[in-house]
């Protein structure tokens, strides 16, 4: 009597368990998410980076002077000056100077100059120290004047041994053999009327030393020393 009193207990359990299950509410949609919260505080900064490429560019020495001629086609007289101090981006040499081949009396002396935003002028003397000869066997260049609202251009190129104008020395100063400082004339005789510059320079200048190889038949590299 006593189990079946038990057994009927637990039946009821059961049974007011499942009744309790059946009768529960549903559960409900779920609600909207919250607002976002507040960001962060900063996290600390990263490590520093590389160094940038030093762009800065080298002024020394200059050259300079002034072009003068006539413009045909607008039949109006011009004159255009240039003052070109800074060092050719591809190299930082202000200038160079080189024995002649089988003449050691006789040197060659290059100079080259560029414009902060544009235009250069480079130099090639031949000077003879016994004698204190100089010829101008190049002169190249290309002349702008900048202004706020326009530039004007001159080209010049000349070659000692094929052009038809006139380039020559007014004087030239050596200070031992790292210092060059002179004046030099061109005319373009080869327009009419002929245009006409003057030009002025001073530079540094190194040595040049080409070395020899032997059992090389190309062109040897060459050595800078300032001497």
């Amino acid at each position: 009597m006593r189990i079946l009193s038990m057994r009927i207990w637990a039946l009821l359990a059961v049974l007011g368990a499942s009744l309790l299950w059946n009768c529960r509410g549903k559960e409900g949609p779920q609600g909207p998410a919250g607002p976002q919260g507040p960001a962060g505080p900063q996290g600390p900064a990263g490590p520093q980076g590389p160094p940038g490429q030093n762009l800065t560019r080298s002024e020394e020495g200059y050259i300079r002077g002034t072009v003068k001629g006539r413009d045909i086609t607008r039949n109006q007289d011009f004159q255009l000056s240039f003052n070109y101090t800074y060092l050719p981006i591809w190299s930082s040499i202000p200038g160079t100077w080189t024995p002649e081949p089988n003449q050691p009396d006789t040197i060659q002396i290059s100079l080259y100059r560029e414009a902060e935003r544009g235009g250069y002028m480079s130099i090639d003397l031949e000077h003879k120290k016994s004698t204190n000869t100089t010829w101008v066997t190049g002169l190249y260049g290309d002349l702008l004047d900048i202004s706020s609202n326009s530039v004007s251009r001159y080209r010049l190129s000349y070659s000692y041994s094929f052009s038809q104008d006139t380039a020559y020395v007014t004087s030239l100063t050596l200070t031992g053999d790292t210092l060059v400082r002179g004046q030099l004339v061109y005319v373009k005789r080869s327009k009419t009327p002929a245009d006409t510059a003057t030009v002025e320079f001073f530079s540094r200048v190194y040595r040049l030393v080409p070395y020899q190889r032997q059992g090389q038949a190309q062109k040897p590299p060459y050595k800078l020393n300032k001497v």
